[in-house]
């Protein structure tokens, strides 16, 4: 079998699609250092099976396809195709010639190919390792598989010989099975553990099946128990019921001979109290006339003292009248004369304030007069002390000045000259300047002119563009706002998701039923889910219909009651708790009453239970069953008001809970807030999707707006921008002009300033001219004058002071009597109005004292007329002699009657006595007669008990009792017995009644999964054996391959060597080395040295004992291609040439594929291809048959 042909489609440097055909004996490929000659041989690498990117010289397997050049782009995948000559049928396939493709694309796919039929790579790696070659091995040696060779570990280095022997079909093998061995130990190790969890489990469960054993032995044996008792009572119960009988028609009959003596006394009673009823009447008509009488001559007597009494309090009225209008009139006459005096001191007293106001105004006029005299005198001192002063100076200075004043007088006159000159020039430049500025405003009027309308265009547009930035901030703001509500919303939303998908808030055992039922199709198929889930409400209603339906709110909703049964035997299998189902096929609606439509008129009536719930029409059964009948109510007030209307004839809750129930019974008060229920949870999550909804299309809105404003806003701010420019130049030369205008401004000012600084400086020149001449005629004032002059004026000064110090004197004695007067007269004034308050006081008391005075004497008059009468009417008052008589003789009759009555009522109550005692004897007779009754009652109740209690547990009557019919049974015997039975069921506590199948389906999975195990370990022992032989195999081939190898290492070694000696050893000596991983040692001796290890040898000497061994192993097993990448490299010349010339031998058995730089190798080369890179970074193949070049130019000059 020969490698005809290598075709490569976009392999790493092979952009373009490259054929090599391959031709028997040695084929060299040549070429430059990086021209890309080396990746034929990864090439052939790849599609023998090569999986690590590294070995392929790349960072990932992608890396092998064609990545593009300067001038080309990279190629989408890769295609390599080993053709090799199956004429001798070494591969495994019906066909003369085989082709082994592998394609990569950079999508990571790969494909794997055989004669263009889709294959794997396991299968093409198979037949590789089928005829020895392989990735692995030696058909493939490179530069690096010798220095492996060299330098490698013993260990490592044995795979080249395991590839050489053909051990890697069996190592496969080998490895495969204990890969089956370690999983079929994992899964052995699964199957123990579960096995010992299975018995773990059946210790328990054997309790349970024998607790549910004796259980079923003691409720069969409770079951005839009570079913013969049944019969027993059942057949017994009229011969009981007769003797019970019997004593009811005894008692009875006494009881109505009891009756007719009761009734007789009843009849003598009632005679009696005829009798007492007629005497009562004529006492009371006797008691009546003598109370008529009693009562108008009490109310005669009475009248007569009671106007005694008035009589009594009339003259102590006017007695008091008369000593009251005494002291009346002498306090008046002390008023008068308190009155009197306090107006005379009040007269003195305003008469004195008019003088001293008089007096204060006098005082006043006098303090300020003296105040102006005494600044006059002082200004007038102040001016005679500066003259005083000045006199001095003056005469100093006329000494001082005398020398100098006519100078001083031309120096004036002078600087007037030029002061006068300098103001001409200041004027004509003021002039030129005035001029100017007026120009410069001219032309600043026209600008801003021009400029004031596209100013406010562009303030317009300015204030504009700001409002819309404010409206998009507005928005943002809105948005930011938007979007964390929205946040919020959501994590709302995700908690009340997570509360409804861990079922929170239902009881343990429905909550494990739901969760099963999401994940167990089988048992989620079942139901419908709990009842929460299938009814909603407003919020408003939630407390009350949560209320109206209790508990159930927790209940399962199932489609049948065959569902239902399902779940419950599912929840006693499991252990899985109590849950209460609901049928929907058997459930049975509860119609609303008339009464309860009637009072959905009433006062707070909110509506009828089953219309204010939402519900698929589906489940109307169920919620029709569970709130029919149900009236919701706003408060208990109302509620109570419409159930004693309507007799408690239907169930009333209220929006806070309260429950009025059928029959009356009431439920209410105060209730935890929690903060969700079972029913308000789906609300909240729709509420949460709802308003994320609108959040969310607010927020488009928003962002619609935002978009709309930015636009308007870029709009604006555009146009402001073009304003702006636009009137930027005309703003600037404003600007331009109005500092012009400021430095003319400036300038004139400077200019009139200094003109007016001239001016001044002008007039002082000349006032002081003028002052100098004066000074300088007047200059003849002799020092004697003006001493005079200041002795004068010094007396003047001690006059003016002597004379304000006097006023100083009178102001302050003025001042002092004023503040006296003052002081008297705030006196003067409170004692003033203290005196007419106390007038007005007495006044007021004076004329209530007249008006008391006037009352009185009016009374006084009247009490003496009314005396006079009252007088006259005592005397008739006075009782007769015939009135008193006849109250005497209706007393007498009524004595008579009381007697009579008396007599009556001793017999009445005799009568009583004895009708007492004979109730008495007819409540005796009647309990007894009640207790017969009760026990008739009690033996029909026991036995419709006794039937309840065998329909209910047993599901059977008195026919189906009578099989179990015991003829020797015993009551008594057969209850003590039911006792013991059920103290025995109680003593077992809770029993599974599922056990015993549980334990012996728990019994049978565990024998299962035990018989399983122990095929599992046969398995495992067979793999074992498998295994062992293989390993014997496979030792055995190794070492008689090995053996030849070595052998034929002994005799190549010599013939590169030109003598010397060597071979291989197997480290089998090390202990506890696995045989098949034993290390293989090299040993050599080139001529003239000693046997050593390859390591203690020179490079090139390594590199030839290597090549001594490749070629050991083509003799021992001639491969049918070897690929040798560069693996001389490390010789010298003397040695490059006993290798091409050894490897010329060697190509009569094997084809070999050399790439190569040395020209003794090229020598020997019976092809040779070129490989160059004329395009920079792709790669092309030039070849040449040099036996055809040789026959064309003679032997030997190919060389």
């Amino acid at each position: 079998m020969d490698l005809k042909e290598i075709q490569l489609v976009g392999f790493k440097s092979f952009a373009d699609k490259t054929s090599i055909r391959f031709e028997e004996g040695v084929t060299c490929i040549v070429g430059p250092n990086g021209c890309g000659k080396s990746n034929v041989a990864d090439a052939v690498r790849w599609v023998l099976g090569e999986q690590s990117a590294k070995t392929l010289r790349g960072s990932n397997m992608q890396d092998v396809i064609f990545s593009g050049s300067e001038k080309r782009n990279p190629q989408s995948f890769c295609e390599v195709t080993l053709v090799f000559d199956n004429t001798k049928g070494l591969f495994k396939v019906d066909a003369a010639e085989v082709a082994m493709t592998r394609r990569l694309y950079r999508s990571g796919e790969s494909k794997y190919l055989l004669n263009n039929q889709p294959s794997r790579l396991k299968d093409l790696v198979a037949l590789f390792h089928g005829i020895g070659l392989g990735k692995e091995g030696y058909s493939i040696i490179g530069q690096g598989k010798v220095e492996q060779i060299m330098n490698a570990r013993p260990e490592d280095r044995r795979l080249i010989f395991e590839e050489a022997t053909g051990l890697m079909v069996f190592k496969s093998r080998k490895q495969e099975i204990e890969r089956k061995i370690a999983d079929s130990n994992d899964n052995l190790f699964i199957y123990r553990q579960r096995i010992d969890e299975a018995q773990r489990r059946l210790g328990p469960l054997g309790k349970q099946a024998e607790a549910a054993k004796e259980y079923n032995e003691y409720s069969e044996s409770l079951k005839t128990y009570e079913a013969n008792t049944y019969i027993y009572r059942y057949e017994n119960a009229e011969n009981e019921k007769s003797k019970f009988k019997k004593d009811i028609a005894v008692i009875s009959d006494k009881i109505i001979d009891l009756n007719t003596a009761i009734e007789r006394i009843n009849r003598k009673l009632d005679d009696n109290r005829e009798k007492i009823n007629f005497a009562d009447g004529k006492l009371t008509e006797l008691n009546d006339k003598r109370v008529e009488l009693s009562v108008g001559n009490e109310r005669k007597d009475g009248e007569r003292k009671l106007v005694q009494e008035r009589i009594k309090t009339y003259r102590s009225q006017i007695e008091a009248a008369t000593e009251m209008l005494a002291a009346a009139k002498t306090r008046i006459g002390e008023i008068d004369d308190e009155i009197a005096l306090t107006g005379k001191k009040h007269a003195e007293n305003v008469k004195r304030i008019a003088e001293i106001e008089t007096q204060t105004e006098v005082l006043r006029s006098a303090i300020a007069a003296l105040d102006k005299k005494i600044e006059v005198f002082e200004k007038l001192s102040d001016e005679n002390r500066m003259n005083q002063l000045s006199s001095a100076d003056d005469l100093s200075e006329l000494k001082k000045n005398l020398g100098t004043l006519a100078a001083r007088v031309e120096a004036t006159k002078d600087r007037i000259t030029e002061l006068e000159t300098a103001i001409a020039r200041t004027n004509e430049r003021k002039e030129r300047l005035q001029s100017e500025l007026a120009m410069v405003r001219k032309d600043m009027k026209s600008l801003k002119e021009f400029t004031s309308s596209g100013m406010r265009e562009f303030e317009e547009k300015q204030e504009e563009a700001r409002e819309m930035q404010l409206t998009i901030n507005d928005f943002n703001q809105e948005l930011f706002s938007a979007n964390g509500q929205i946040a919020s919303l959501k994590d709302n939303l995700e908690m009340y998701i997570s509360l409804k998908n861990r079922f929170e808030g239902y009881k343990e055992s429905v909550r494990r039923l739901l969760s099963v039922a999401k994940t167990n199709t089988e048992v989620g198929k079942h139901l419908h889910g709990a009842l929460a889930d299938i009814v909603a409400t407003d919020q408003r209603y939630e407390t009350a219909i949560e209320t109206a339906i209790g508990g159930a709110m927790q209940n399962v909703v199932t489609p049948t009651a065959d569902d239902a049964r399902y779940l419950i035997e599912y929840l006693k299998r499991t252990g899985g708790g109590i849950v209460t189902f609901l049928p929907v096929a058997s459930m049975r609606p509860r119609p609303d009453s008339r009464e309860i439509r009637r009072a959905l008129d009433e006062r707070g009536a909110m509506g009828l239970a089953t219309e204010l719930v939402k519900y698929d029409d589906y489940y109307y059964n169920v919620i029709s069953n569970l709130l029919g009948n149900t009236l919701v109510c706003d408060n208990i007030a109302n509620a109570t008001t419409i159930a004693k209307k309507y007799g408690n004839l239907f169930k009333i809750v209220t929006l806070d809970g309260d429950t009025i129930a059928t029959g009356g019974s009431m439920t209410g008060g105060s209730r935890r807030k929690d903060t969700g229920s079972l029913l308000s949870n789906e609300r909240k999550i729709q509420e949460c999707k709802d308003n994320i909804a609108k959040k969310q299309k607010y927020i488009e809105k928003l962002k619609t707006a935002i978009a709309e404003s930015e636009k308007a806003r870029a709009e604006a701010e555009a146009a402001v921008d073009s304003l702006r420019e636009k009137y930027q130049d005309a703003n600037s030369e404003i600007a331009g002009l109005m500092q012009r205008e400021t430095a003319l401004t400036q300038q004139i000012a400077e200019t009139e300033n200094d003109a007016a600084t001239y001016g001044e400086a002008l007039n002082e020149l000349r006032a002081k001219f003028e002052q100098l001449k004066s000074e300088e005629a007047n200059s003849s004032l002799s020092e004697e004058q003006i001493a005079l002059r200041r002795r004068d004026a010094e007396t003047e000064m001690a006059n003016q002071k002597s004379q304000c110090d006097t006023f100083k004197e009178e102001r302050a004695e003025k001042s002092k009597l004023l503040r006296e007067t003052e002081i008297e007269y705030t006196a003067l004034c409170s004692a003033v109005e203290k005196y007419t308050e106390t007038q007005e006081r007495l006044q007021a008391e004076k004329e209530e004292l007249v008006k008391r005075i006037l009352d009185t004497e009016y009374e006084q008059t009247e009490a003496q007329t009314r005396l006079i009468g009252l007088e006259e009417e005592a005397q008739e008052k006075q009782l007769t002699e015939e009135e008193r008589a006849a109250v005497a003789a209706i007393v007498e009759e009524i004595g008579a009657l009381t007697a009579e009555k008396e007599k009556v009522n001793a017999e009445q109550l005799a009568l009583e006595e004895e009708k007492t005692s004979l109730q008495e004897t007819l409540t005796k007779q009647s309990d007894k007669r009640y207790k017969c009754e009760i026990e008739i009652s009690k033996i029909d109740t026991n036995l419709e008990n006794a039937r309840l209690r065998m329909e209910e547990a047993y599901e059977m009557d008195y026919e189906s009792c009578l099989s179990l019919r015991k003829e020797d049974f015993n009551i008594a015997d057969a209850t003590n017995m039911i006792t013991v039975l059920k103290r025995k069921i109680t003593n077992l506590g809770p029993v599974n009644p599922n056990a015993v199948e549980e334990y012996e389906y728990e019994k049978t999975h565990c024998d299962e999964m035990i018989t399983q195990r122990d095929d599992l370990q046969k398995a495992i022992d067979d793999l074992q054996s498998a295994l062992d032989e293989i390993r014997a195999e496979m030792l055995r081939i190794f070492n008689e391959g090995f053996d030849q190898i070595n052998e034929n290492f002994k005799v190549t070694f010599k013939e590169l060597f030109g003598g010397g000696k060597a071979e291989l050893q197997i480290n089998y000596d090390e202990e506890g080395v696995d045989p098949l991983a034993a290390g293989v040692e090299i040993v050599a001796c080139p001529p003239g040295k000693k046997l050593t290890k390859i390591s203690l040898l020179s490079g090139g000497e390594r590199a030839l004992t290597a090549i001594a061994i490749l070629f050991a192993i083509l003799r021992s097993h001639p491969m049918p291609f070897c690929i040798l990448d560069e693996i001389e490299a490390a010789l010298d010349d003397a040695n490059v040439d006993r290798f091409a010339s050894y490897l010329k031998r060697f190509s009569e058995e094997t084809q070999f594929i050399v790439i190569t730089h040395r020209k003794p190798t090229m020598n020997q080369a019976d092809s040779l291809f070129g490989v160059t890179m004329q395009e920079k970074g792709v790669s092309k193949i030039v070849s040449v048959k040099l036996a055809e070049v040789e026959s064309r130019l003679g032997a030997g000059t190919v060389e």
